[in-house]
């Protein structure tokens, strides 16, 4: 709430200057936070939006899929990250997988699709992966955000590290630190690869969270922020 006083005179035209020096101020903070850093050209970053199509991820009661957050989660960092110059592609625009007609077996199906993706890594030569996905527990208790990396990947480490950094930033986030992981696509990208958890759809209160765009955006922010730094910092 904002308390009006009446002031004539001088005094009107200093609280003036100084109320417009304290919106620039708060605006640089802001813009400070959203990871906007001019690169030369160069830099590539394939994000992948975690299953897709056949494969929904976690669902909750309510018929939320993980898959559909992920997709809009990864599409908000790259249009965050679109103004620094870093080239970033999608390994899925909409919901579809890549798994051909026909094939059966659980395990055999996965495969393929996540094959598909990191040959698309390849092919883009990407510096980094990154895979965006939800987590979910049988108990519901579990909460926010966290980063795996692959255990034998330096350059992983850090970038997982980088990430989780600005995800604890966000408010009423759950600090969890960066943890290896046993994954088959972080074991089998030729570049550093991490897997970003956003949160969990178990957890009741995130859950909710997770599906409204303000917050997306603020995890968004983060990713892209943790992923301008790798390039940026030593």
């Amino acid at each position: 709430m904002h308390k009006y006083v009446r002031i004539s005179g001088n005094k009107t035209a200093i609280l003036l200057v100084l109320s417009v020096m304290s919106m620039l101020v708060v605006s640089v903070l802001w813009q400070g936070s959203t990871a906007v850093v001019s690169f030369e050209k160069g830099h590539i970053v394939m994000l992948d939006p975690g299953h897709g199509g056949y494969d929904p991820g976690a669902i909750t009661n309510q018929g939320v899929y993980e898959k559909s957050i992920n997709l809009q989660i990864a599409q908000k960092v790259k249009e965050m990250l679109g103004p620094s110059g870093i080239g970033v592609f999608l390994t899925r625009e909409e919901d579809i997988d890549y798994v051909p007609d026909g094939v059966k077996g659980r395990t055999i199906r996965k495969q393929i699709d996540l094959n598909r993706r990191i040959d698309m890594a390849k092919e883009a030569n990407a510096d980094l992966f990154v895979s965006l996905h939800v987590n979910a527990t049988a108990t519901g208790q579990d909460s926010g955000a966290e980063t795996f990396y692959h255990s034998k990947s330096e350059t992983g480490k850090r970038l997982a590290e980088l990430i989780q950094q600005e995800l604890i930033k966000i408010p009423g986030m759950n600090r969890r630190i960066v943890k290896p992981g046993d994954f088959y696509i972080i074991n089998n990208t030729s570049m550093p690869a991490v897997i970003v958890e956003v949160g969990y759809l178990s957890s009741l209160k995130e859950q909710k969270k997770l599906q409204q765009s303000w917050y997306q955006e603020q995890l968004a922010r983060a990713i892209a922020k943790g992923i301008a730094n790798f390039f940026v910092l030593p």
